[in-house]
């Protein structure tokens, strides 16, 4: 099934997940503009949707990431879709599914492009500090067919320069501008959903500790200096030590505190005036 009326040509695997209809074996709804892929894989995962199930859009209206943000989504250029998953872990694991899809993407955008990405917690691809791609993951009401997670992505494939809104504050940057190539998003979206999947399994088998291990790896804030924007506003400076065993992420102060991060406002003390981080 898919939704997605041309506005010219597009990639050729584009048309033929038009055709197909799935990407071996799932299901991939491809819309023309939808207000958010999330909301609507939240909508068809409540009304039965299998896992693996991908929602994709050329565009959306109202893209969002964590806090409430919105993500640009204009259309022709990049990546913005949802992935259902049906995860068989207990509540106190669904928090680790983001850290698990950002390395599954990174994967991905390595193997596409050979482009080297950091990760910036819990949900960020960084090339050379800028971000190139976010992560937003939402969890259904639990169902007969068990609890839903939603692995939100957006993913900046052939922007250029001058596609980044002024208001980011900080330019964005995108797979092309990165190597100075144009990519196929079917192809990508094809690399995504299969490294998400295969690390999803890892996660279920129990395998955090390795998934961590190589999260670590290409950890952009380890050992840097950060400020915390708390829920209630107190800033929090000091050094991110990266995540511990659950995910979550740990500050230390000048006083030797150790602060753990669940949510909040969260940027690298060198990345200047206040941006727009999107999803």
């Amino acid at each position: 099934m898919t939704e997605l009326t041309k506005n010219g040509p597009l990639e050729p695997i584009w048309e033929q997940l038009r055709e197909k209809g799935g990407i071996n074996g799932r299901q991939v709804l491809i819309y023309k503009c939808l207000n958010s892929t999330n909301t609507t894989a939240l909508n068809l995962a409540a009304a039965g949707a299998p896992a693996g199930t991908v929602v994709a859009a050329d565009s959306q209206s109202a893209g969002r990431g964590r806090l409430g943000r919105k993500w640009q989504s204009p259309p022709g250029l990049g990546l913005y879709f949802s992935i259902i998953t049906r995860p068989r872990l207990g509540l106190n694991d669904l928090a680790k599914i983001t850290l698990t899809a950002g390395l599954a993407l990174r994967t991905a955008i390595l193997s596409a492009s050979a482009l080297e990405t950091e990760l910036k917690w819990p949900n960020d691809i960084l090339w050379q500090g800028k971000k190139m791609a976010g992560i937003l993951t939402e969890c259904g009401a639990e169902s007969a067919k068990g609890r839903a997670a939603i692995i939100g992505i957006g993913l900046n494939i052939n922007s250029g320069p001058d596609d980044f809104p002024a208001e980011m504050g900080r330019p964005g940057v995108s797979m092309r501008t990165a190597a100075n190539r144009f990519y196929d998003r079917g192809l990508i979206l094809t690399a995504v959903t299969e490294a998400v999947e295969q690390e999803i399994k890892r996660l279920e088998n129990g395998d955090f500790a390795a998934i961590l291990r190589d999260w670590r790896r290409w950890d952009a804030s380890a050992g840097k200096r950060l400020t915390w924007l708390k829920p209630d506003g107190m800033p929090v400076c000091g050094i991110s030590l990266g995540p511990n065993e659950d995910g979550v992420l740990r500050i230390k102060d000048p006083a030797g505190l150790i602060h753990q991060v669940i949510s909040g406002d969260l940027r690298l003390r060198d990345e200047g005036k206040r941006h727009q981080e999107g999803l």
